[in-house]
């Protein structure tokens, strides 16, 4: 009998992972609460500047209406953009037509000149910092991020406002990422402009539809057409998804004790057996899909 209920004990553990992917496969605004403490909520957002995304859904905004603080990713003040820029800087003798090539550097040249950059300047640039704002070109623009909505209204309200991680952090995830993936994935982003524009359109398309699962599978999709970038691809999301969702669903536990918190992240960070509601879950939270 006793081998029996750790056989039964052992499959359901086993079973925790599938039943995880699929509680948190759909749906952006969860409510997590926890004994004695008053609910709050997570938002997932996405990072992109569309005008698709300028007004906050009605739920969302009822949420955060409610909510005594609002927690971000982070927070970008003047010394922590001074910051970013420098951290995406060479500052050494090292130059980017050096790293990835006269043809390739051309290429990131053509693509940032109408932002406005000088070739003197785009030369100095490490590899991510010039892939960061390849992403940032594939957006039109024509709205404020739903994080910069957050944040705006917040100020407004003189809300209380915090962040998950520091700027170090943020350099982190990006400068510490193997100097091969850096020219692998800038090289492959110049090459295939197009393609990587679609998978922008198609993860806006999933986000809308409020499907973590198709966000999700829209990165392995990627990943599996594009073998010769697989790797680098996987190391990118293990650093910029994974990794930062422990950190995150560890630290905005100092706002949920508190309640009524509202906390904004990406909604990668959402998905799935290891995502940010998962983990809480595994904290004793309780977890509810309201959007």
């Amino acid at each position: 009998m006793r081998r029996r209920r750790f056989l039964l004990a052992a499959a359901a553990l086993a079973a925790l992972p599938a039943v995880a992917e699929e509680r948190f496969s759909r749906g952006l605004l969860w409510r997590v609460s926890a004994p004695g403490t008053p609910p709050s909520h997570v938002f997932g957002t996405l990072h992109a500047a569309d005008a698709r995304l300028a007004e906050l859904p009605a739920a969302v905004r009822k949420a955060f209406d409610a909510s005594r603080s609002l927690m971000l990713e982070y927070v970008a003040d003047g010394y922590g953009k001074e910051r970013f820029l420098e951290a995406a800087m060479f500052l050494d003798r090292r130059t980017l037509q050096e790293t990835i090539g006269r043809e390739d550097f051309e290429r990131a040249y053509d693509s940032l000149k109408p932002a406005g950059l000088t070739r003197e300047f785009v030369n100095k640039m490490k590899p991510w910092g010039v892939l960061l704002n390849l992403r940032a070109s594939w957006q039109p623009g024509a709205a404020a991020t739903p994080d910069a909505q957050l944040h705006a209204l917040a100020l407004a309200r003189r809300m209380a406002v915090t962040q998950i991680e520091e700027v170090e952090e943020q350099v982190f995830t990006f400068d510490e990422l193997p100097m091969v993936s850096q020219v692998a994935l800038l090289r492959h982003g110049l090459a295939h402009r197009e393609e990587l524009a679609t998978l922008a359109e198609r993860t806006l398309q999933a986000y809308l539809a409020r499907d973590l699962g198709a966000l999700w599978r829209e990165q392995e999709e990627f990943a599996r057409r594009q073998q010769d970038i697989a790797a680098h691809h996987a190391e990118l999301v293990k650093r910029v998804v994974l990794d930062r969702s422990v950190v995150m669903a560890f630290r905005m536990q100092r706002e949920l004790r508190r309640g009524r918190a509202f906390v904004a992240i990406g909604a990668l960070h959402l998905y799935g057996a290891n995502g940010v509601l998962a983990l809480l879950e595994q904290d004793g939270y309780r977890t509810q899909r309201l959007y």
